[in-house]
């Protein structure tokens, strides 16, 4: 069973650490609370610790330190989530892709800010969790009545499915129960970063700027391929239609985050109602890959897989431990059938669900690939799906804080002077 603690301390300490709060098992110490940034200011002049001065901001913090112990001890628990470390693996590499830095020079950049990689990486796979959880939650506790979706459906304006943008989506990230405050502050940072256009530096410049904000631990960004102007969160809906090439869309404040998103450009592509949706697993190994025959290598996974429980993913935890080959990897998909390239659809479209194809070559290099789900879609269950979405968004907060408030009244919690 894995425990969580949270008395690992960023930085040195100018005065003996004290004991502030017990939730059941685990401790809160005053340098956590200290340690824990959740707000940048507006002005960005202000150091975190001035804000915690603030005897009502500092119990704040330490009040949703008290909620992600609670969350993640559910964890603990009941273990009803099942952490993919290779996705934990993949994501710590899109982030150093993104910013443009060796594995070197980012343990370097968070050495500079006073984080430890290993914090860094503890952080990321807490945080991981605590979606995974709040997610599984929602979806249990949910309840989406028929006519509310009636409702919303009728009132969302009409889809042009044709349409698809190229965007640069900026997400800053908030806690569980974010405070007004909160809100309000990283809305007001996310304007000021539109005002000065800085959202159009790189990520790499942006941290640089915001470096002592310890920006990286709020802000994600991700520039998208072409996407459809279906697949686009209902909550930007109401500007896709007048939307230009450079347009700039937000901040939108939504139960994942406030967002931003750049219009990078537009097209339009026929699309043939109605629309297949499919999730795959890719397993690929490079073509740099050495020392072995890619397609028998393929092939001897593929007949492992079939014969035992073993998954794409403990191949790549397995084969990453190979010094001499540790370039595979596994990608998810959930796209439109007609916009996966031809060798990857036909594959699809002959696979049953949970089969297993032969090696095939694709801009991936050699893969399997492994039919998830495939589902057909008509115009008025597009609508409905987004409808149902949208108003999941709608209740996250409420659904969060009724169940927030049960796990308090079923928990030891004491807050130390």
């Amino acid at each position: 069973m894995f425990t969580f603690k949270t008395n690992i301390v960023l930085g040195a300490l100018k005065t003996i650490d004290k004991i502030v709060a017990l939730v059941n098992h685990n401790i809160i110490l005053d340098s956590d609370v200290r340690n824990n940034v959740y707000t940048i200011q507006n002005n960005i002049s202000d150091t975190h610790n001035n804000i915690l001065q603030d005897i009502s901001y500092y119990q704040q913090i330490l009040d949703q330190l008290i909620i992600d112990n609670l969350v993640l001890q559910i964890f603990d628990q009941q273990e009803i989530i099942k952490i993919n470390y290779n996705q934990l693996n993949q994501m710590i590499n899109c982030i150093l892709n993104l910013y443009d830095m060796t594995f070197d020079q980012f343990h370097s950049y968070l050495y500079n800010i006073g984080l430890s990689y290993e914090k860094f990486y503890f952080q990321q796979y807490q945080n991981m969790i605590k979606t995974m959880i709040c997610d599984h939650v929602m979806h249990d506790r949910a309840h989406v009545l028929t006519n509310e979706i009636n409702e919303i459906a009728k009132t969302s304006n009409i889809i042009d499915f044709n349409k698809q943008f190229k965007l640069k989506h900026i997400i800053f990230s908030l806690p569980i129960q974010p405070t007004q405050y909160q809100i309000d502050k990283i809305e007001d940072f996310a304007r000021l970063l539109i005002e000065k256009k800085e959202f159009n530096k790189n990520i790499k410049e942006l941290m640089r700027t915001y470096s002592n904000k310890n920006i990286i631990q709020i802000i994600k960004v991700h520039e998208t391929e072409w996407i459809s102007w279906k697949d686009i969160p209902i909550i930007f809906e109401k500007h896709l239609h007048t939307t230009k090439k450079g347009d700039v869309v937000g901040p939108i404040v939504s139960y994942d985050g406030i967002h931003i998103i750049e219009i990078k450009d537009i097209r339009h592509k026929q699309i043939i109602l109605p629309v297949t949706k499919v999730t795959a697993k890719i397993f690929g190994i490079k073509n740099s890959c050495k020392n072995i025959n890619i397609v028998e290598e393929l092939l001897q996974t593929k007949e492992r897989m079939e014969k035992s429980n073993i998954t794409f993913g403990m191949i790549v935890k397995e084969k990453s431990k190979d010094i001499y080959c540790n370039h595979y990897t596994e990608n998810i998909v959930y796209k439109d059938l007609d916009d996966l390239e031809p060798s990857t659809r036909k594959v699809l479209s002959s696979l049953k669900r949970n089969e297993i194809s032969i090696p095939v070559y694709t801009s991936f290099g050699w893969c399997l690939i492994q039919l998830i789900d495939i589902s057909v879609l008509d115009y008025n269950e597009i609508i409905y799906e987004r409808a149902y979405l949208y108003l999941l968004n709608k209740k996250f907060h409420e659904i969060m804080k009724n169940w927030i408030q049960e796990l308090r009244s079923e928990s030891y919690i004491k807050i130390i002077n």
